[in-house]
């Protein structure tokens, strides 16, 4: 007897063990992972979270419970992509194998293009890719457009112009469209117009966990470098897509007391973007610092706003005029009088 309630025990424990809900592994998607890396570079890096007015601890709740197992690499792109948009900042982008994913917000503006500017010049002598230089018609005003300052460009004829301006009237430096580059490129410029050090701007960059943690405001020179005899005006023409380093550019000349900012507002895009790769090569880009014109006002959303605002307008456009450009030689003009 004592036998059978021996095996009736151990049957009744195999049949309870075996009838037991055995929980089933989780299985994890790699795009957990990669999810996981991506919020967290932009947790430690991004410089805008307050400005933008970004809940990134609610981006997290809302993405992150899209991925499963059955995650595709085009749902996961598009998960990152809407993240990436809604920063509503033209320098964080999403780079996969197929293209890249980056805010814009061109539409909202009117171009003032400087695409009658050639029509009021005389003695073009350089017409590249980075830059138009010249001389405005009947005057005695040196033209200089600069289109972009990319790193591979060629902006050795600005010597020339920083050679013949003292004997000029007056300058215009025409920085309209100029989408940025490297601002290094402009300062070497600006060093040689400036017989003093002067502070352009500031900027402070993320350096701690907390969204809101930056080091220091560092103020950013012009250093005087071999200054060329030059006090007459100079006026620089600006408009909304005026971006990045070329905003750097302009915060440089404003500075000059001798410089007249005319057109439209720029864009305000500064980032300083730091780069980073998931394990499936896509590449990611973040804003990393905040940067100030040296009267401290923000420059990302805001732009740099010119001293005297002109438009263009589309039946001037249609006429072949510039009334941007008209302005500043208007300007250089009544001040040599």
């Amino acid at each position: 007897m004592k036998t059978y309630y021996n095996y009736l025990i151990v049957f009744l424990f195999i049949v309870l063990t075996c009838c037991q809900k055995v929980d089933e592994p989780v299985i994890k998607s790699k795009y957990d992972n990669y999810f996981e890396q991506f919020w967290k570079d932009f947790d430690q890096t991004y410089s805008y979270f307050s400005l933008k007015q970004v809940d990134w601890d609610a981006v997290y709740d809302a993405s992150k419970s899209k991925i499963n197992s059955e995650t595709t690499p085009a749902e996961f792109e598009n998960l990152l992509a809407d993240i990436i948009l809604s920063f509503r900042d033209i320098h964080v982008r999403l780079i996969t194998d197929t293209q890249t994913h980056s805010y814009s917000n061109s539409n909202l503006f009117d171009r003032n293009s400087p695409t009658n500017a050639n029509r009021y010049l005389t003695s073009v002598r350089v017409n590249s890719e980075t830059m138009t230089i010249g001389d405005i018609q009947n005057t005695n005003i040196a033209y200089v457009r600069v289109k972009n300052l990319i790193p591979t460009g060629d902006f050795n004829p600005l010597n020339s112009v920083l050679t013949e301006l003292p004997s000029k009237d007056g300058l215009i430096l025409d920085l309209r469209d100029n989408y940025g580059g490297n601002d290094g490129i402009a300062k070497q410029f600006v060093n040689r117009l400036t017989h003093k050090n002067l502070i352009h701007g500031y900027v402070r960059v993320r350096n701690g966990a907390g969204r809101d943690d930056f080091g220091a405001w560092q103020a950013r020179q012009l250093i005087s470098d071999n200054p060329v005899d030059f006090n007459k005006p100079i006026t620089v023409l600006t408009n909304r897509f005026v971006v990045s380093s070329g905003e750097g550019f302009v915060s440089m000349m404003m500075v000059l007391p001798n410089t007249t900012l005319i057109g439209d507002t720029t864009r305000g895009a500064t980032a300083n973007p730091k780069e980073f790769t998931l394990a499936n090569g896509w590449k990611y880009r973040v804003s990393s610092w905040q940067a100030t014109t040296a009267r401290h006002q923000l420059i990302e959303d805001q732009g740099i706003a010119p001293d005297i605002l002109v438009t263009n307008t589309e039946e001037s456009m249609k006429e072949g005029k510039d009334l941007i450009l008209e302005k500043a030689i208007d300007v250089i003009q009544s001040s040599n009088r």
